[in-house]
């Protein structure tokens, strides 16, 4: 390559043979000694030879590393195409479900105001006048009735007309429905809103909302082997977060005996505490591996998604194997960590013997996003 020099007045002739990666600097780039020197001294670690990173592009370049790159393109691209489907999808269902809150508030006012004109002026009066008149349309004797009728009321056949006490009792529940539909309606559309710009926000700088994955404590203090894995272990919590959080994995003992066949895991997490809920939210297939490593026993299982959980709203969390193994197990479990509180799930006979008591099991962890 041509060896370029540097246009500074003061460092004329001196080769421009290093850059720099900083990425908050502003004279990122291809630069002299000197230049180090003068405006680079607060980050020089990121400051290389041209030389060398050109060597280990070189060295990147080869047919095994174009491949994974070009595999990991496609899979960004995969992902940005689901971001952009999804989120047209949930904008139609949006507009929709809008556009039906509309008719429907629009339909509720206009019956209240129906029933609000019997207090309102001389329209009682009316009614009445009206309907003592001789000659009437079909139309106009159905209008008239129409607007008194909440002061009807009938019972066995006997109708009667309602009294003071009990028109008052009537106002007062038009006020209250009205009340109610306006505390309901402003308070999810506000909450919507917020959630919204919330989204815009995150939207406008992506790469500055830090993801940390936390790991909850181990709700076991005893760690034992030959814990036979067989069937469904299972374990309900619930967060002590006063906010939603991220669940995004769970701890899995270590095999200690493994089977000749593929050991694989289904792993479903249910809304409630039943394992019998048909409110499946997550499921998935995991292939188990000998080189996982474990870390005092335990291992991480994380989810291909992040699930929503609700502060204090109970979730069940299922492991089923394939077939029967051994493994380390947990013992003299804790009812509740810093992050969660636990009991047991309910189930029928199709589910383990082995389904996970509070003292003694599997799933010591809980990987989660704040």
């Amino acid at each position: 390559m041509q060896t370029l020099f540097c246009e500074e007045k003061e460092h004329l002739d001196n080769p421009l043979n290093l850059f720099c990666l900083e990425v908050d600097c502003q004279q990122k780039g291809l630069i002299c000694s000197f230049c180090l020197l003068k405006s680079h001294q607060d980050h020089v670690k990121n400051v290389f030879p041209l030389k060398t990173i050109i060597q280990s592009l070189n060295k990147a370049n080869n047919p095994k590393n174009q491949q994974e790159l070009h595999n990991k393109g496609n899979e960004i691209f995969g992902k940005h195409h689901k971001i952009k489907q999804t989120f047209r999808q949930n904008l139609i269902e949006i507009k929709e479900i809008l556009n039906k809150l509309e008719r429907e508030i629009e339909k509720q006012i206009k019956l209240l105001d129906l029933e609000a004109d019997l207090f309102v002026g001389d329209a009682f009066e009316k009614s009445i006048s009206m309907l003592n008149m001789e000659k009437l349309t079909k139309v106009q004797i159905e209008q008239a009735i129409e607007k008194i009728e909440p002061l009807l009321k009938t019972c066995d056949g006997q109708l009667w007309i309602l009294r003071d006490t009990e028109v008052n009792q009537q106002a007062q529940k038009l006020i209250k429905t009205a009340e109610v539909i306006e505390r309901e309606s402003k308070y999810w559309l506000e909450k919507c809103l917020n959630d919204l710009k919330k989204l815009f926000e995150t939207c406008q700088n992506p790469i500055k909302k830090q993801v940390k994955i936390l790991s909850s404590q181990n709700r076991y203090q005893l760690t034992y082997e030959q814990w036979n894995l067989k069937e469904t272990d299972a374990i309900c919590l619930r967060s002590k977060r006063k906010h939603d959080i991220w669940l995004s994995g769970v701890g899995l003992y270590e095999i200690t005996t493994w089977p000749d066949q593929e050991l694989t895991f289904q792993v479903q997490v249910f809304e409630g505490s039943n394992l019998n809920s048909k409110k499946i939210i997550y499921q998935d297939m995991f292939v188990i591996k000998k080189d996982m490593e474990f870390v005092n026993h335990i291992g991480k299982l994380y989810f291909t998604k992040a699930i929503k959980i609700e502060y204090d709203k109970p979730y069940t969390i299922a492991l089923t194997p394939n077939q029967s193994c051994l493994s380390y197990y947990g013992a003299n479990g804790k009812f509740e960590t810093d992050e969660f509180q636990f009991e047991e799930p309910t189930f029928n006979q199709e589910f383990s013997d082995n389904s996970t008591t509070i003292n003694q099991g599997v799933v010591p962890q809980f990987f989660y996003e704040e």
